[in-house]
């Protein structure tokens, strides 16, 4: 999984030059919680890279870590997945725009001593964005994808990042 967020950014940065003006990238750090009763709320971060095609619409791939929650001593839950999105933009003025997300991602779970369960599905995600210049980007976010395959759960996230603009 995490090769594959790897070379998708990389592919983004080998193709920069060529529409370098309407790329960005990213990184968010937020918390992190499964549907799961008892379970507590670990620290995400996830990278991001995005082509802007207008001011109200822009593609985007990203890799999430969910982070990783105990159980109980010795039994751990660690959870990423790998995303591809639109993301739609209302601008309310020139420095801050409404965001909207839909998507599908490959998540992937794995629990201490049990086979990991990957599942694919849809993503969403709200939140908005306030731009300092034309170039860094204020980001805050409330994500949600469903993880595991035998029990499907909803991962959800809360986050805060900044957006980099070629």
């Amino acid at each position: 999984m995490k090769k594959i967020a790897a070379v998708a950014l990389l592919s983004a940065f080998i193709a920069a030059p060529v529409v370098a003006q309407d790329m960005y990238i990213g990184a968010n750090l937020g918390s992190a919680q499964i549907d799961v009763t008892g379970l507590d709320a670990s620290t995400a971060f996830s990278v991001l890279g995005g082509y802007t095609i207008n001011s109200n619409f822009a593609a985007e791939v990203a890799y999430v870590n969910f982070g990783s929650v105990d159980i109980v001593p010795g039994v751990t839950v660690k959870s990423s997945a790998l995303s591809v999105s639109g993301v739609g933009s209302f601008p309310l003025n020139d420095q801050f725009s409404l965001i909207g997300k839909l998507g599908l991602a490959s998540t992937n779970i794995e629990v201490t001593g049990a086979p990991s369960e990957k599942n694919t599905g849809l993503t969403w995600g709200v939140g908005a964005q306030f731009n300092v210049d034309k170039q860094i980007g204020i980001r805050a976010g409330y994500d949600a994808y469903k993880v595991g395959d035998v029990v499907t759960e909803d991962e959800n996230v809360m986050s805060i990042g900044a957006i980099f603009k070629f």
